[in-house]
């Protein structure tokens, strides 16, 4: 009885602990690593997106941070679940006549132009038929099956071609131009002032005198709420960054370092003074001389003899050292004809002979021969190349005109070769290119690490973190998170501050993250929480509505000040104490003037007014102006409604709107982002 007492205790146990320890199963996230709206995403399918994605990044030798990365690959599957949600709801398919005609019928042109090129065959049909007649081509099953699912992912492709195809219609046809909306567009275009214009900008009174309330603030949001919905659960955070650089005593070192680099380089042979030391890095090179691209480089090889070392240049932190080892006249290049044979000794002897017969038509030799493996015709190869190293010698002795094999004993292939041609000597340089990079020491990472851990013991809430950073030597800068921010300040590899700051309590500092590997220590103080709207206190909210709201008032006063305080613009100008401008305003297009100085009041009004009216004082963006219309051209191109119609769709309609897309889908779906639970940092 005490031993199953004993053993029921631990089975339970051991299923609580694996409740509590994988709970996110019963009452979290499970397997979502994001949801939008009623999408999952899955973890799986997450990751194996993000390894073809790396895989990608690799092909291309590209470096990339993985949380950006990830971001990437979740913000496409989101985009992708609701495009396929919405090719759902407007019931999109396509048919299997649809199918057939874009793959076999009269719509394959595109498809077989893109077989051609992959695969060599004449059209899709011939490449259907190889998949399902396989027997008409003697192909064995295994060659069919592979055809088959090659063909049925082709099918696949198509399918989402013309399922796009369909949408795109759609979408193309959802905003789209009536009469009105094209002649009012028209005359936008059309419509041409020329305005003379004086102007009284706020700044010339004083902000004291016009005070504005956190109730005028508040109402100023409410107005324009909309401008500050957000789709996701934001947090905004002050971080101090601190690049971990040498210090003014690591970089004497380093230069002293480099100095004793250099005289051990020009009392020892060869490389000897740096090969013991990982810190500096060797690029042993020959090079033609004349062909160096690097000016400072070739500079040191014209003026330093052989058997010496100096400093070639300095950039920041790193040092470039040079040694000349050599130099000599040499013939740095050839012409040759390539072939790769495969067969026995007997088949290269046979080919020998047949290309060497055969002089300028070797090439008609070979195309006949099924040994051969692959040709390479009137191709420049340099003889300073490293990977030429062990054919020099030959390339360089044999006699032209005839081909040759370097390949002594011959068993599976051989390689031959002809030169046609080989350069003149020229002038070449025997160097050692030896990079050196100063890095911060053990005792300066330790310094900045201890300095700032003092700064955040003495400054422990939010609050005094941002006070105090500037009299510290810090800058606290200000920034907004979401789950969905991969790295603070486009610097790679900082997560675990976005990590951090989505579980921390409003009003808490961190502690120091990064590390040396990293090259900057950062720390992070939350200073406030936002779930549906950015709200009026946001401390950039607030100030963008205080200065409108205050705008609005100087405004106000500026007008009632200067209202029929003349007839003509030069009136204006005394009573304002400001000078007459002038410029061109077309209403259809971006300028200085509109909407930059003006805005859309003025621009309404001017665009009403007659020649020679005097429109204003009116508030503008930066100032209450006056406006003189001087002359108004509406000439032009003739009204012409697809003309119109079209360009509305690329300003305005859904053309405009395509970039926007996954946005506009979404709609007000709220995005849960789960990254951070599956990939902390």
């Amino acid at each position: 009885m005490l031993l199953l007492i004993i053993i029921g205790a631990a089975l339970i146990a051991f299923i609580i602990g694996d409740f509590f320890t994988s709970g996110r199963t019963f009452f979290g996230t499970g397997t979502t690593v994001a949801k939008v709206g009623s999408h999952k995403i899955d973890v799986q399918e997450f990751q194996r997106r993000v390894e073809q994605a790396n895989q990608q990044a690799q092909q291309n030798n590209q470096k990339v941070d993985q949380a950006a990365l990830q971001q990437q690959v979740l913000n496409a599957m989101i985009a992708e679940k609701l495009y396929r949600q919405e090719l759902s709801d407007l019931g999109l398919t396509v048919t299997d006549a649809e199918l057939s005609d874009a793959m076999l019928g009269s719509g394959s042109a595109y498809l077989d132009r893109m077989i051609q090129q992959q695969t060599g065959l004449e059209s899709a049909a011939q490449l259907h038929d190889m998949a399902f007649n396989p027997v008409k081509y003697g192909l064995d099953e295994q060659q069919a099956l592979q055809l088959r699912a090659y063909w049925l992912q082709l099918e696949q492709q198509m399918e989402e071609t013309l399922l796009q195809q369909k949408f795109q219609t759609l979408f193309a046809g959802t905003l789209v131009a009536n009469q009105l909306d094209a002649r009012a567009l028209y005359d936008d275009n059309i419509a041409t002032r020329r305005v003379a214009y004086v102007k009284k900008d706020f700044t010339s009174l004083n902000n004291d005198d016009y005070q504005v309330s956190s109730d005028e603030v508040r109402d100023a949001w409410n107005k324009q709420k909309g401008q500050y919905l957000i789709p996701e659960e934001t947090r905004t955070i002050s971080y101090i960054d601190v690049e971990i650089t040498p210090s003014r005593e690591d970089m004497v070192a380093a230069e002293q370092k480099v100095e004793n680099a250099i005289a051990q380089l020009n009392t020892l042979p060869d490389t000897e003074g740096v090969n013991s030391d990982i810190d500096f890095v060797v690029d042993r090179r020959k090079q033609v001389i004349s062909q160096i691209r690097d000016n400072q480089l070739k500079k040191f090889v014209d003026t330093t003899a052989v058997g010496r070392a100096g400093l070639v240049s300095r950039i920041g932190n790193d040092f470039t050292l040079g040694k000349v080892l050599g130099r000599s006249n040499e013939v740095d290049s050839v012409n040759i004809d390539f072939i790769v044979l495969a067969g026995t000794q007997a088949d290269v002897d046979s080919m020998l002979r047949a290309v060497n017969a055969a002089g300028s038509g070797w090439m008609n030799v070979v195309s006949a021969n099924p040994n051969v493996q692959g040709t390479q015709e009137d191709m420049w190869v340099s003889l300073i190349d490293p990977n030429i190293t062990s054919l020099r010698e030959q390339l360089l002795s044999c006699p032209t005109g005839t081909f040759f094999t370097p390949d002594s004993v011959v068993t599976q292939g051989a390689r031959l070769f002809r030169v046609n041609q080989r350069k003149a000597p020229v002038a070449v340089a025997d160097i050692a290119v030896i990079s050196y990079k100063a890095e911060p020491s053990r005792a300066t990472v330790n310094q900045l690490e201890s300095t700032l851990q003092s700064f955040l013991n003495a400054n422990p809430t939010a609050e005094d973190f941002v006070k105090n950073a500037q009299d510290a030597g810090y800058a606290a800068i200000p920034t907004q998170v979401t789950a969905s921010t991969p790295q603070i300040g486009r610097f790679p590899d900082t997560r675990a501050v976005v990590s951090w700051a989505m579980d921390a309590k409003k009003g808490q500092v961190s502690g120091i993250i990064g590390e040396e590997s990293n090259g900057r220590l950062l720390a992070a103080a939350l200073t406030d929480i936002y779930d549906d709207y950015v709200p009026a206190r946001d401390p950039q909210v607030n100030m963008a509505l205080t200065t409108k709201v205050r705008n609005d008032k100087k405004a106000a006063a500026l007008i009632e000040q200067y209202k029929g305080k003349g007839t003509t613009l030069a009136d204006y100008a005394q009573a304002m104490d400001s000078r007459i401008d002038s410029t061109r305003v077309n209403f259809g297009q971006m300028s200085a003037f509109m909407p930059g100085i003006g805005g859309s009041e003025v621009a309404a009004r001017v665009a009403l007014a007659p020649a020679g009216a005097i429109v204003g004082p009116m508030q503008a963006n930066s100032g209450v102006v006056v406006v003189e219309v001087v002359e108004v051209d509406d000439q032009g191109r003739p009204y012409n409604y697809e003309e119109s119609a079209n360009l509305y769709s690329r300003t305005r309609g859904a053309a405009a709107l395509g970039n926007a897309l996954p946005r506009i889908l979404q709609g007000n779906q709220k995005i849960t982002n789960n990254l951070l639970k599956f990939y902390r940092n």
